[in-house]
């Protein structure tokens, strides 16, 4: 996992100066991650897949934004969970998902920049620099909207490249419409839209 998060961000690293020395982007086929217009609502349904003791769990997670002035917004976060009788005590005050901040289910911001600067158009690829590639997949409709699915591939110690995270993107969206996390090839954790409401 560290060697992992190291080639990540050299490739990062190197992905940005890239871009920098690139100059401005045609902004044709790009996307813009968390570019939120404001007065609109994300409702996501969050799965993590059992692990040891833990069951699969299964969330609901929404952020709300609202533009209070050109310069000023409000946000606001909701995450809902079912909890057994047994765990209601000082772990409900604190939330019941700290150890799987949902915000890091839906992107990490370091595979935001990486898709940043890649073309989201079908079978699009982008090699991150010896740490990875990114390919991009057909359209797929989730939660109402259509995107393209970008996978994220990373190099095993048998420098075999594995799946390690796969997100459908909609251009016109500040985040994600799908989410999946991947741990040596199977599936971690999921996000998929359920609702996308724009005053």
């Amino acid at each position: 996992m560290i060697r992992t998060m190291i080639a990540l961000s050299t490739a990062f690293l190197a992905c940005a100066l890239l871009a920098s020395a690139s100059g401005p982007q045609d902004g044709g086929a790009k996307w813009e991650p968390y570019k939120f217009k404001g007065n609109e609502r994300y409702e996501y349904r969050f799965v993590t897949a059992p692990e040891g003791d833990n069951p699969k769990r299964e969330v609901s997670y929404a952020i709300d934004i609202r533009s209070k002035s050109e310069e000023e917004f409000e946000v606001g976060w909701t995450l809902k969970a079912p909890v057994r009788k047994a765990e209601v005590g000082e772990k409900v005050l604190f939330g019941m998902w700290t150890e799987a901040a949902p915000a890091l289910i839906l992107m990490n911001p370091m595979y935001g920049a990486f898709i940043s600067q890649v073309d989201l158009k079908e079978g699009e690829k982008m090699s991150l620099f010896g740490a990875g590639v990114v390919k991009v997949g057909a359209a797929e409709t989730v939660g109402g909207r259509s995107g393209l699915t970008c996978r994220f591939f990373i190099p095993n110690e048998k420098k075999e490249d594995v799946l390690s995270f796969e997100c459908t993107i909609d251009r016109d969206l500040a985040l994600p419409i799908k989410s999946i996390n991947y741990e040596e090839g199977k599936e971690k954790s999921r996000a998929e839209l359920v609702s996308y409401k724009k005053d």
